[in-house]
């Protein structure tokens, strides 16, 4: 099974949660409809409105599902309800200075706020703070219109209006804040992954460190899971360091560490263990598998030239972890026998 990159993840459930938001509109905006025809409080204009938005959450339906086009069907959404319910509001407060019945006018307000969910649910939050606040700006332009005597209305419709500019600014702010919140919350996830990265790498060869081994071989541990260790080291490092410097024998480990790495199988885990010393656990297979491992990784090594030094060699102990027996003990296993390549010649393998 492919596994998918976790921002490809966000984006699939993101465009789940959509398409199930259109279904759930759609079941609402029919639910509204009955309720406001059976009680017969519904003015034409809303069969109409009604009627548009069922057909829309369909199409932006369609859109997400069957053409894979979230983000366009998204946008529209927000076009679309934009116009709907800032339209709606401008008709429903016309219809309610003129017959002094604010019913319409309070059910087209209380759906504004779904326009700054949508805003900051599908848009970018630079897109939704900008939309958000435009929008809010023409509301309250429209608002104030009665306290400045152009138009003439009742005292309750002023009253609801001033209202509504206060809870609306409310909602636009708490918004704002969950976003900002939100932001915080990935920003600090973010450090916590880079320093738990830097925590576990080592620095200079950008490899799992002696930290990052340990927590391995702790969990295997754990789990009593079969693995063997391959402590490698490099050989004659100390003369690399003498003769040509720190600097080129920071060269010759990053370039074992490279080719190393190219090499181990996709269950392996590589690290360096300390100075000149790295360490594989090889998981799974038998000590036969391991021994095959350390032999392809020595040779692999062995086949590079690295400038100025020429060939450079490494010596492997392979070493099985028992179930009866404590890392510790397998380490030292792995270490006598690496000891036992050294003194065997170096640029050898040694195992059980």
């Amino acid at each position: 099974m492919t596994n998918l990159p976790s921002h490809t993840k966000l984006l699939c459930q993101s465009d789940r949660f959509f398409a199930l938001l259109m279904v759930v509109g759609i079941f609402v905006v029919i639910a509204i409809w009955l309720f406001e025809e059976y009680f017969e409080v519904i003015q034409v204009y809303d069969r109409y409105g009604y009627a548009g938005s069922i057909f829309a959450s369909l199409v932006c339906l369609a859109l997400t599902l069957k053409f894979q086009k979230a983000h366009t069907a998204k946008l529209l959404l927000f076009l679309y309800i934009t116009l709907y319910l800032v339209g709606l509001s401008v008709v429903s407060f016309l219809h309610s200075a003129q017959t002094g019945n604010i019913y319409t006018f309070a059910s087209s307000l209380q759906w504004i706020p779904v326009i700054y969910l949508v805003a900051f649910l599908f848009l970018s939050p630079q897109q939704a703070v900008a939309s958000t606040l435009s929008i809010y700006i023409l509301l309250v332009t429209f608002l104030i219109l009665p306290y400045l005597g152009w138009i003439k209305v009742e005292a309750s419709l002023k009253a609801l209006s001033l209202q509504v500019v206060v809870s609306h600014a409310v909602y636009i702010f708490c918004l704002f804040g969950v976003v900002k919140l939100r932001q915080t919350q990935e920003a600090s996830q973010r450090r916590a992954i880079q320093m738990e990265n830097a925590a576990n790498n080592d620095g200079l060869l950008g490899i799992g460190n002696r930290r990052m081994l340990q927590t391995e071989l702790n969990a295997r541990m754990a789990t009593k899971t079969p693995f063997f260790l391959l402590l490698i080291d490099v050989d004659f490092f100390k003369a690399i360091n003498d003769m040509h410097g720190h600097l080129v024998g920071d060269d010759v480990l990053r370039a074992i560490s490279t080719c190393m790495e190219d090499n181990i199988r996709p269950q392996d885990t590589i690290g360096r263990w300390g100075g000149e010393e790295f360490l594989v656990i090889a998981n799974g297979g038998t000590l036969d598998d391991a021994v095959k491992l350390a032999e392809r990784l020595r040779l692999a090594v062995a086949s590079m030239q690295i400038d100025p030094v020429g060939q450079v060699t490494v010596s492997i102990g392979v070493a099985p972890f028992e179930a009866n027996t404590s890392i510790s003990q397998t380490f030292s296993a792995a270490d006598k026998r690496l000891y036992a390549a050294k003194n065997a010649g170096r640029n050898k393998v040694v195992a059980a």
